[in-house]
């Protein structure tokens, strides 16, 4: 299953209440009050049991193995909600699945061997308080496992076997906007730095087949170890996903970014993945440009009355298929 389609999560009291509204249902038709409460009580015990532990188990399983998930995928874990974190909920929620079967099974013989209807009763109750209490413990970490599902869903469903490019560069250099103009994806764009708070995803036709083309968050000139998580996202992405990288750099200064500033960021970018197919784009291109530069075979790109658009789409597809 995919991070993007992990079912609804229950809270604790959700968990709760369906478990004790099912197990009111159930009734015994026998004559007998004493010999009819003690086999609803064990009916009881054992539905609301299996109704706590039942939505628990399915959490644990439906969440991805870390050892069998793709490294994008885990690197965008970490990034995200942490893989730590993630572990301790699902195991939390794993714990408390055993703890309340184990409840069930040691209250149902203690209410098979009660004689009167009312003693009965009470041992029912006292199982019900135990089981209960015990999911009581974990409602921070289901309320964590609802939040990572809130987020997971928001996350592009990256298709590692089909062609994939991503956008680099500096914040605010058009990226997003030239994403929007190219392809499928609506990333939101806005005329400040690190609009784009984590990778996104659009898509290109292309002929019979279908090009992936990923949004991530500006990056700064600086190391990884001093880039902040929306950064990590992007770097993930190049280290893990092997894509063609479109490079965006902006003349018209309008980024907040110097020329020499965003020049040094390509470079590290170059030599660090001299494998990966590049493609080097001027954006903003409908601008007066304040500095030059001069990348070989390079696009200049205007969202704004599409200059080089078509250009950039027919680049990519004779990459990736020619």
């Amino acid at each position: 299953m995919n991070l993007q389609e992990i079912p609804t999560i229950g809270t604790a009291d959700e968990l709760i209440d369906r478990a004790l509204r099912r197990a009111s249902r159930v009734e015994e038709s026998v004559r007998n009050t004493d010999y009819r409460a003690r086999l609803t009580a064990v009916r009881k015990i054992h539905s609301v049991a299996d109704n706590i532990a039942n939505p628990l188990h399915s959490y644990v399983k439906v969440f991805p193995s870390f050892d069998t998930i793709h490294p994008f995928d885990r690197s965008i874990i970490d990034l995200t909600v942490g893989v730590d974190k993630l572990r301790k909920a699902l195991g939390a929620a794993d714990w408390a699945r055993k703890e309340v079967l184990m409840i069930g099974t040691r209250y149902v013989p203690k209410a098979r061997a009660r004689k009167s209807a009312e003693n009965t009763m009470k041992i029912m109750s006292e199982a019900y308080t135990k089981m209960t209490n015990i999911l009581r413990q974990i409602s921070k970490h289901l309320d964590f496992l609802i939040s990572a599902r809130s987020i997971f869903r928001n996350l592009p469903n990256v298709d590692t076997e089909q062609p994939l490019a991503v956008f680099a560069g500096a914040p605010n250099v058009g990226k997003s906007s030239l994403i929007g103009a190219i392809s499928t994806g609506k990333p939101e764009v806005k005329s400040y730095p690190f609009t784009t708070k984590g990778v996104s995803l659009g898509h290109i036709k292309a002929k019979y087949d279908i090009i992936q083309v990923m949004d991530t968050p500006g990056l700064l000139d600086r190391p990884d170890l001093d880039r902040n998580d929306m950064e990590k996202q992007g770097i993930a992405a190049l280290n893990h996903l092997e894509p063609v990288i479109v490079f965006l750099t902006d003349l018209s200064g309008t980024s907040g970014y110097s020329v020499e500033t965003q020049k040094s960021l390509h470079e590290e970018l170059k030599t660090r993945y001299s494998d990966y197919p590049w493609i080097d784009v001027y954006s903003k291109s409908d601008l007066e440009p304040e500095a030059s530069l001069e990348y070989d075979d390079s696009i200049s790109v205007s969202v704004m009355n599409n200059e080089g658009v078509e250009e950039l789409k027919s680049e990519l597809i004779n990459i990736f298929f020619e």
